[in-house]
Order: C-alpha cells, then structure tokens, then sequence
C-alpha cells in the first residue's frame, strides 16, 4: 500500500518539527525526497538522517527561504533537475509572529500573511508547473484555521496562539479547495493536512520550563483522545494523500487533531 516508487517529492519545511518525519516515511515509500528549507545546516543533517535511517533512499538538501519567489523558483527547478522530476509537493512551511491582537502592527501582520498564504500558492503555482503528468499537492493548514485558541490554556506569560496565524490557516483552506478545482483537469490533487496540537517535544522551552509542562497537559486534557500528538503522526496522511490509493481524492482537508475540532 502507498507505494511511491519512481515518484519524486519535494518537501518544504522538511527539516522542521512535523516535516522531517514526512520526509522519512515518504522514502520508505520509495519515493525520490528533496527537502527543502529555511536553515541551511539543519536541512543537510535531515537529509544525511533520512539517508541513514532509509537505506537506498535518495534525498537531495535544498536551502529554501519560502517567502522569496526566486528562492521558491530555484528550489522546484533543483528538485526537478537533481531528481528527476516533480511528481509530489508538501508544504509543510509556516509563519507566525506571536504577539497580541494589540501589540501587532500592520507590517507584522502581512508580514505573516505573505509567510503563510503567499508562500504557499507560489510553491503550489510552481510545482504544478513542473506537474506536466498529473501530481499531488499536500499542504499543512493548521486547528487553529477552524477554532480560535483556548485563552485559559495560555497562562501569563504565555501568548495564546497568534491571529494572523489562524486568519492565513483559514485562508489556506479555501486555497486548498479552489486549488483542487483549479488544477483537476490536469490530474493535479490538491489536499490538506490540518494538524491538531503537536507541541515541539525538541523546543528548549518543552525541556526546561515547568510552565511549558504544564501547558502541555492542559493542551492534552482538551482532547478527546487524551494525549497531544506525536510529530510522526501526520505523516501517513500525507503519504496516503500522496499516492495512488487516493487517487480520487482533491479539495480535501485530513484532520489530524484526536478529537480537538469535535467537540
């Protein structure tokens, strides 16, 4: 089942929190990986990782800043000359500020939406492009994207999650589905992943403060199945979404929160 072999896949955002277990189970698939993204240093290591916990597989390392279209251009064009083509794109890039509905400013603000809602159609307008046989296009929407953030989770001096964060999630959605209408009659899918709360177990702040700890749990005690997510635990819907076994799925949004948005 999802088998990917002779497909190429390109991966922005691949060497981050949820991205790099995206990559991996990818080439277990036997897919082709580039990964792509913002820290140079960190994208190679994730590649050299992926080439060592996938025997056989072949990956490439591409530095990606998302918010440049010529770094975006550069970055499909390497994948295509270096692999061999482009047959799968997942966006799993994000931006976010982090302030308060009163202390952003305007500049931030769009600052935000071109990080999150720009950056996403031009890495989909110029991977389907390069799509000339049909493709798969997966893009990481976000919970936040449907629900606003619980206030009483985000203790002071903790931020609850940033609006421009959810209002570009939102519109990433509706770009989701426009997208999978725009692109289907050239047998371009174009569906989403839509995690739920999936805090960084790596982040310094997880390790080292006791009020991160604790904000965890009040995050874990919000969802039905009783525990955050683990970063491995989006990868099979992209997968799924990536091969031939969803063939005749597009315009869709694959929640994985455990329960978040049902209640």
């Amino acid at each position: 089942m999802c088998n990917l072999t002779g497909k190429v896949a390109l991966v922005a955002g691949g060497a981050g929190y949820l991205g790099l277990p995206v990559c991996r189970k990818l080439a277990e698939q036997g897919a082709s990986v580039a990964i792509a993204d913002i820290n140079a240093e960190r994208t190679e290591m994730a590649a050299e990782e992926v080439s060592k916990t996938v025997p056989g597989s072949n990956v490439a390392a591409f530095h990606l800043d998302a918010t440049d279209e010529q770094s975006i251009r550069e970055t499909v064009a390497g994948t295509v000359e270096k692999l061999g083509g482009l047959n799968i794109m997942v966006n799993a890039t994000s931006a976010g500020i982090g302030k308060l509905v009163e202390e952003l400013s305007v500049a931030e603000f769009d600052r935000a939406l071109h990080g999150n809602l720009t950056a996403a159609f031009l890495l989909a307008r110029e991977s389907a492009g390069r799509m000339k046989s049909g493709g798969s296009i997966v893009m990481y929407s976000s919970m936040y994207g449907r629900v606003a953030p619980d206030p009483r989770i985000y203790l002071h001096p903790m931020k609850p999650n940033p609006i421009e964060y959810g209002v570009a999630k939102a519109g990433l959605d509706q770009m989701i589905r426009y997208l999978a209408v725009h692109w289907g009659p050239q047998n371009i899918r174009v569906n989403g992943i839509c995690p739920g709360p999936f805090p960084n177990a790596n982040s310094p702040v997880y390790v080292n403060d006791p009020e991160f700890g604790g904000f965890v749990q009040r995050l874990a005690q919000k969802v039905p199945l009783g525990r955050v997510g683990r970063r491995d635990e989006t990868a099979g819907a992209v997968v799924f979404l990536a091969a031939e076994e969803a063939s005749f799925i597009t315009g869709h949004i694959i929640v994985v929160d455990g329960g978040w948005t049902a209640w």
